[in-house]
């Protein structure tokens, strides 16, 4: 009986270190902790976030996603011209594939979105 009761202990407390450690301690663990001045190439731009301080984040910033999955984290359009058109570049492909119901092929990638 007692092996029976430390084989479920032993259970119970992996099954606790498991959900600990898989989730995140703080809210840091999706925010970008550093950002680039050098404009990304708009052809390679999926999609964008904005990413803000009293969200928990260290600073804000845009999070673009690239076609390959990438995460590239940007300053916020108020400070670099180069963010805010591609912001709006993106916006407009966004609007244009939902007007079009997502059947142009440059769209397929977005549809998850």
């Amino acid at each position: 009986m007692a092996s029976a009761l430390v084989s479920v202990l032993s259970v119970i407390l992996c099954a606790l270190a498991l959900i600990l450690y898989s989730s995140p301690a703080d809210a840091q663990a999706d925010c970008c902790l550093s950002v680039s001045h050098k404009p990304i190439p708009k052809r390679v731009l999926l999609t964008h976030r904005k990413q803000f301080k009293v969200d928990g984040c260290s600073l804000d910033a845009v999070v673009f996603v690239t076609r390959k999955g990438l995460n590239l984290c940007a300053p916020p359009a108020a400070e670099e011209h180069w963010v805010k058109e591609a912001i709006k570049f993106l916006d407009t492909r966004l609007k244009k594939c939902k007007e079009e119901k997502f059947h142009d092929k440059r769209c397929d990638a977005l549809k998850k979105f």
